[in-house]
């Protein structure tokens, strides 16, 4: 059978998951950082010249668009670069690429970060973009909010889900606690949290590493503020009676695609205040509850079903146990990434011929 097709793949990611894949048609990836899980489809790391480092003591964005040029002089016909779109190399990448390069490299580029406020801002991280042949996003939803903020063909976008990075660590035994977990620092609405658990009397720890962030969530008597890091932040994840994400909706992207993930490989029901990543991870009323953004009421109302019924959060959280061991895996994440990259390759090599 043959590979998959990024149309194929833009229907339905799990065309990636095919148990046999093509990965010698003579298309190389190489990047700027190294993945910690085996893939059929590898890698090879370009690492940062001599100029690059010197100049990155001085300043990390001479330094990155140094390095960036220097990646972007090695990719070759035959190579796909890939990046990540969370540090700050991809956007010299795309600029470069854009502008410089008469022959267009390929770029993938993933967690790509473009959620700023109108005006210039918004206007160069576009032209950025133009030059990233395709962006790898963490929802359905996402490739059309995307290529409109932008500007851009929905096809420069491809929906590939996020993991549970805590896959890649220990899972930990730990005694159920009394209490419920929220968790992160972007765009999260703990005013709905708080308002949802207001007068309950449900102990609920709400960790955020951001003092900024801590210091605006509303003191309840039973609410708990942390800043705890890991391993202490998979460890209170792990022994919590169940887990609550309240996202704020902007209309563009996700944020809490990760402690979706996380929280179900830790065998607890998530309920997510979310209205445009979380039901491509959460099986409403099996894996979990799915809220829209913004509405205490019903998420007050979940809350108390979970709280009030534990037999229904150990059978709901074995369901999301096994839900992201199926689909949600780092090592699973970091194939499906290698494998579209190389399949991104052939399909731009063959249309230049």
């Amino acid at each position: 059978m043959p590979n998959p097709t990024l149309e194929e793949i833009c229907h339905d990611w799990r065309a990636l998951d095919r148990a046999e894949f093509e990965s010698d048609g003579g298309i190389e990836l190489i990047g700027h950082e190294a993945f910690t899980a085996v893939s059929d489809v590898q890698l090879r790391v370009i690492p940062r010249g001599k100029l690059a480092k010197l100049l990155n003591k001085i300043s990390h964005r001479l330094g990155s668009l140094v390095y960036a040029f220097q990646l972007l002089l090695r990719c070759k016909s035959s190579n796909v670069l890939v990046v990540n779109g969370a540090a700050r190399i991809w956007f010299y990448v795309g600029l470069l690429n854009r502008f410089l390069f008469v022959r267009k490299r390929k770029i993938l580029c993933w967690d790509i970060f473009v959620e700023v406020s109108e005006g210039w801002k918004q206007k160069v991280m576009a032209t950025a973009m133009k030059g990233i042949t395709l962006s790898v996003l963490w929802s359905g939803p996402q490739v059309a909010s995307h290529a409109k903020f932008l500007g851009m063909p929905e096809d420069r976008f491809i929906f590939i889900p996020f993991k549970a990075n805590h896959t890649k660590g220990p899972r930990y035994d730990l005694p159920i606690g009394n209490y419920v977990f929220a968790c992160g620092n972007g765009k999260r609405d703990y005013q709905c949290l708080t308002d949802a658990v207001r007068g309950t009397g449900i102990p609920v720890i709400i960790c955020a590493t951001d003092p900024t962030v801590r210091g605006k969530i509303e003191d309840l008597p039973n609410i708990i503020k942390l800043g705890a890091t890991e391993p202490d932040f998979a460890k209170l994840q792990a022994s919590s009676c169940f887990m609550v994400i309240p996202m704020t909706y902007t209309g563009l992207k996700g944020g809490g695609e990760a402690n979706f993930c996380n929280g179900m490989w830790h065998e607890k029901p998530v309920i997510a205040s979310d209205s445009i990543a979380a039901a491509d991870y959460i099986i409403d009323g099996e894996t979990g509850f799915i809220v829209p953004s913004g509405d205490s009421e019903l998420l007050r109302e979940r809350i108390m079903t979970l709280w009030n019924d534990r037999e229904l959060v150990e059978k709901m959280g074995q369901a999301g146990q096994q839900h992201v061991e199926k689909n949600f895996t780092h090592a699973a994440f970091v194939r499906r990434l290698m494998r579209a990259a190389m399949i991104l390759g052939a399909e731009e090599s063959n249309e230049s011929e």
